[in-house]
């Protein structure tokens, strides 16, 4: 008797969780990345790098959807494994902690209404129809917040946002002791998109403020690595960046952003795109030197690509110009202030690399620099091979008296989302990239990349500085999607 009602409890039990499953779809998706690369990941002439990298990573989503107006995702990420490192998990044993959580929200309709709530850990990406936004834009532009969307007409629509970008990230309490002020340790950004839909035009305008508490930089986050400080706060070479900020004479400080990109394809098979953006953030005044130091940061950028679609290929130009440093280091930076931008104009300088670890050898984001870039894309003569060329020249638009002041010493160094280049340093890149479709949905890449880096000597001696001048990467790369 014992084992027949064990039997049935089993097979309620089995039951059970069929019609619980029943109950949502479960949805996954994601892709398994491999690349084996060789080349120069910094123009620092003896960094120690080693130049060899051979690594993985593996990207999941789940979908678990209820209804077509309610579901919920999160998104995986194991890696970078780099081969070899026990940290990583990828030496003998493979036994490293390197699962993330990069999504975790849910989707839901607002009843009655064609209203889309999004709540969690998800992307806050602003537009951008020339490459990803460089203020905040990109796989980095991850945080946690609460987004609303709908459409008012066909051609009208609207998202909201409100992003937490920061906060509790610095320890205020000693025992008993409160050593500060907990409600200026928080970072909120609130935006809004309005995407115009016409027949063959598209434009976004938007807009972005928030509230910056001075120490909303500090605990776990005031790292010189920090996207935010390296994109927020001015130059701070002759002191400590974190103590100039914490000992600003305002407790909160403030952002705002303001924007609009476009895209014409109404004259196909011509396509013409522009982005442009001013923002501006002000932390206060502090000391440095013994002088008066604005916290401050304000700048702008604009960029316009224009392309020509052929059979074979679509060849393009693309031209960007944002503001600079000018020659007082005191009053602040000119340089456009950025969040978390990942721009992915090129494969070796910028992140446009399909997996590779010397991209962003240039950097991120796009401050301080004006540049021209002659395109090549989608050429193909060949089912499933298609290969991308590229050819830039960068030159800086910051003014040579920050480094004469030695408010800089190097130009890669952490505190720059781009390499700092003067108005006498410039550069010249060239990409040649191939894909090759194995199957579907498994695709070889080889991308070739040199760097030509062209400084100004001189002022560069005068801070002990010296750069490699021809750099190098050739990166193999298997992708699978599913």
């Amino acid at each position: 008797m014992k084992r027949i009602v064990t039997l049935l409890l089993a097979a309620g039990l089995v039951l059970g969780a069929a019609a619980g499953s029943q109950a949502a779809d479960i949805k996954a998706k994601g892709l398994w990345e491999f690349s084996w690369e060789l080349g120069d990941n910094t123009f620092a002439e003896h960094s120690g790098k080693d130049k060899f990298s051979a690594m993985q990573r593996l990207r999941t989503q789940i979908d678990v959807i209820a209804s077509e107006s309610l579901k919920g995702v999160v998104f995986f990420e194991i890696g970078d494994q780099n081969w070899g490192k026990s940290s990583d998990g990828a030496s003998l044993g493979n036994d490293g902690k390197v699962v993330k959580v990069r999504y975790s929200y849910v989707d839901w309709v607002i009843p009655q209404t064609d209203a889309k709530v999004r709540m969690g850990l998800q992307n806050f990406s602003l537009p951008g129809f020339i490459t990803n936004n460089p203020v905040l834009g990109g796989g980095s532009a991850d945080g946690a917040g609460i987004t609303v969307s709908g459409q008012f007409t066909e051609n009208v629509g609207a998202s909201l946002f409100w992003l937490r970008a920061e906060n509790d990230n610095n320890e205020y309490y000693h025992g008993d002791k409160v050593t500060g002020n907990p409600s200026s340790n928080a970072m909120d950004f609130v935006g809004l998109t309005v995407p115009l839909t016409f027949d063959g035009v598209k434009v976004t305008p938007w807009g972005m403020g928030a509230f910056v508490g001075h120490d909303s930089f500090k605990g776990g986050n005031f790292d010189l690595n920090s996207p935010m400080t390296q994109g927020m706060l001015p130059l701070a070479g002759k002191g400590a960046l974190a103590d100039i900020v914490a000992s600003s004479d305002e407790d909160h400080g403030s952002a705002w952003y303001g924007g609009i990109t476009a895209d014409v394809t109404a004259f196909a098979p011509f396509r013409f795109a522009l982005d442009a953006a001013y923002g501006s953030v002000d932390l206060g005044t502090s000391r440095l030197d013994g002088r008066s130091f604005d916290v401050k940061r304000s700048g702008w950028y604009a960029a316009f690509l224009a392309e020509y679609k052929l059979e074979s290929c679509t060849p393009g130009l693309l031209f960007w110009y944002s503001s600079g440093d000018d020659a007082n280091p005191y009053n602040g930076s000119e340089r456009l202030p950025s969040i978390d931008p990942d721009v992915y104009v090129t494969s070796y300088g910028f992140d446009g690399t399909n997996y590779g670890g010397a991209a962003q050898t240039m950097g991120y984001g796009i401050s301080g620099t004006w540049a021209v870039m002659g395109r090549v894309k989608d050429i193909s003569f060949m089912e499933d091979l298609s290969h991308v060329l590229r050819v830039v020249y960068y030159q800086g638009t910051n003014n040579r008296e920050m480094v004469r002041s030695k408010m800089i010493s190097n130009p890669q160094d952490s505190q720059y989302s781009m390499i700092y280049l003067t108005t006498g340093d410039k550069a010249v890149e060239v990409n040649f990239d191939t894909e090759y479709k194995l199957y579907e949905n498994l695709s070889l890449f080889v991308e070739l990349g040199y760097i030509r880096l062209d400084m100004d000597e001189d002022l560069w001696r005068g801070v002990g500085y010296e750069a490699k001048e021809n750099n190098l990467k050739g990166t193999f790369s298997i992708i699978y999607k599913f």
